[in-house]
């Protein structure tokens, strides 16, 4: 059994990703783009840092900045400990690198990246507050979490009346071109329009 694979199974994801391998999509992206710089907003468990830090170890170069609040947040069913631990190797080389703060503020603490993740509970309101400080930052890839009309219809987001993000991205259109991956829970791709 290749190494990679054994890490995985012996994990600790809990991860909606992975009923679609969405971390080959992610290993892909990577691999194929080549970034230097990617932002992860909402990392959890590590689920999608880990590929993404498997494709930056094998590209070579580049790391990979996770920011997550962890057991700080209220919803939270993580803490950081099982993130570190799933991370462990890519984070002693140096190709992941933990960090606990609000996703609202992390923008500021970028001038440009490469590949822009976010997985934070995503809504359309979300996505408001963050993506616009980010288009003009980002130079490859925004990954968003959902945008399916699968995703948007789950319990939470009609329980607590938050704006689908298939409408986000619908208001958005002249800003960014994108296609969605509709597997559960989807991803959409989104390249900034320069």
């Amino acid at each position: 059994m290749e190494g990679w694979r054994k890490k995985l199974e012996e994990s600790k994801w809990k991860s909606s990703y992975e009923e679609n391998d969405y971390g080959s999509v992610f290993y892909g992206l990577v691999r194929a783009l080549k970034p230097k710089l990617i932002v992860e907003l909402g990392t959890k468990n590590g689920y999608s840092a880990f590929h993404i830090a498997r494709a930056l170890k094998e590209n070579g170069f580049g790391n990979i900045h996770c920011y997550d609040l962890w057991e700080k947040y209220q919803y939270s069913s993580c803490p950081i400990s099982i993130a570190k631990e799933n991370l462990k190797e890519f984070i002693n080389s140096g190709a992941a690198i933990l960090k606990l703060k609000d996703a609202k503020d992390v923008h500021r603490d970028f001038d440009s990246v490469d590949i822009l993740h976010v997985d934070l509970s995503n809504h359309g309101e979300i996505l408001e507050q963050i993506i616009p400080y980010w288009l003009p930052k980002v130079k490859s890839l925004i990954i968003l979490e959902g945008g399916s009309e699968e995703r948007d219809n789950i319990e939470w987001v009609k329980k607590y009346n938050k704006q689908p993000i298939r409408n986000w991205l619908n208001n958005n259109k002249n800003k960014f071109r994108y296609i969605v991956l509709k597997s559960f829970p989807s991803l959409t791709l989104i390249e900034p329009i320069k």
